[in-house]
Order: structure tokens, then sequence, then C-alpha cells
């Protein structure tokens, strides 16, 4: 699988930090994903599907660089860019063989970028929906928290009141309240009211805080780290609880 997967990404451009960063990124998601099925008691046909599912989920990825060279989804979505790539054009065979779960990945692909996942009554393609969102924002936060050489400084901007209430209503902040490299900053701590499994809560808290030690425990963000390190605590404490 990861071999045919490094087969395609070799028809782009590795000499560019993006598209490695990417590749990268991918293969972690994939053993994360391998890992969390796991501990979520997955069969092993869906810890196959998880992996799968993790190591596609950026296929789109690697077409938006070369066209754009740029992650930014307002140019064209990547998830559903990756949908169409794997399975209009039928790249999905090299991975996967059997057809009957094809919807079920193109449901997982499709909606790991989303701001919500679609409503489905489906409870299966739910279920691993659920999970690449949770892993795939798990490794953006290692990626800004341990990778230095992302640089992610704050800027001298305000942050957006929106994204500030947001987040200490513990709700999802809107991508379109983005305006400055602080609110893009402010969002991500929001990331974490987007975590469906408890399961998942440690792994990403231990993230978020080397985040937060990336940008200098950035006084403009303490209230906001505060804010989301509670709720965390507080699911954590409730689900060993139970």
């Amino acid at each position: 699988m990861v071999e045919e997967f490094e087969k395609y990404v070799n028809n782009y451009d590795l000499t560019k930090e993006k598209v490695i960063l990417k590749k990268n990124h991918s293969i972690r998601v994939m053993n994360l994903c391998v890992k969390y099925a796991k501990k979520l008691g997955f069969n092993d046909e869906d810890i196959s599907l998880a992996k799968v599912i993790g190591l596609l989920h950026d296929i789109g990825r690697f077409e938006q660089l070369k066209e754009f060279n740029s992650f930014d989804d307002s140019n064209i979505d990547h998830a559903d860019l990756g949908v169409k790539i794997l399975f209009e054009e039928g790249l999905i065979k090299n991975f996967w063989s059997n057809k009957e779960d094809y919807e079920l990945i193109e449901f997982a692909i499709k909606n790991h970028n989303k701001m919500k996942i679609e409503e489905t009554t489906n409870e299966r393609y739910l279920k691993f929906a659920k999970l690449i969102r949770d892993i795939d924002k798990m490794d953006i936060i290692y990626l800004l928290g341990y990778l230095s050489e992302l640089d992610t400084k704050p800027s001298n901007d305000l942050i957006n009141p929106k994204i500030i209430n947001s987040i200490k209503n513990h709700e999802l902040s809107n991508y379109k309240d983005i305006k400055n490299i602080n609110d893009s900053i402010a969002l991500k701590f929001a990331y974490t009211y987007d975590i469906n499994y408890d399961e998942c809560l440690e792994e990403f808290k231990q993230n978020l805080y080397y985040f937060y030690k990336q940008i200098n425990f950035d006084e403009r963000f303490k209230e906001i780290f505060e804010t989301v390190n509670k709720y965390i605590d507080e699911r954590i404490d409730k689900y060993v609880r139970n």
C-alpha cells in the first residue's frame, strides 16, 4: 500500500518542501489511524480500511500543489479533488480491491476537511469519518508543535472576536473568520471541539501543549489555551471515570 502511494507521489516535485510535508503527513496519519482503530476495538478488516483512508485522505493535496503551489482550499477543495482522483479517475483500484467499500472510503475522505460531517444515518460511515477527522487534526497540531521549520509566529494583529467567542462557547470556529495569522493560530486551538473519540484526547492534548510552546506561550493566546485545556481535562476525566 505504501509502495503504491510513494509511486504516485513520485510523479510530483519531491524537491518541494510542501510535497514532502504532505507525503510524510499522510504516512503518519495512516499509522495513527491504525493505532487508534486498534484502541477503539475495530476488527482487522476495519483496521485495514482505516489504514487506507489515513494514507489517502490528502491525496488531492499533491495535484493542488502542482496547480497552485498552495494549501489554500479556496482555490480548490483538496478533499473533493482527492475523491475525483480516486473514484472518477480510478486510482483507488491501486490501493483497495473491494468495490463494496468504495462509498465508505469516499465518504470519509470527502468529509475529512469539512467544517461538519455531512448528515447520514449510516453509523459505519460516521465511524470512519470521525476517526480520520480526529487523526488529521491531531497530526496537524503535531506538525505545528514539533516542527520548528514551519515557523508559526504570531503577528501584531488582534484576534478576531468571533473566533475568541466561539472558543469560549466550546464551538468550532469558521475558517471564513480568519483575517490574519493570529486568527489562524487561534482557530487551531478550536480543533479541540471537533475531536470525536475520547481515546484521541490525551495525545491531542500533548500536541496542543507543544503548539502553545512553539508560539512561546504568547500571552494573547493564554486564555484560549486554558479554555480548551480545561475542556479536554474535563472530557478525559469523564471518560476515565466511565
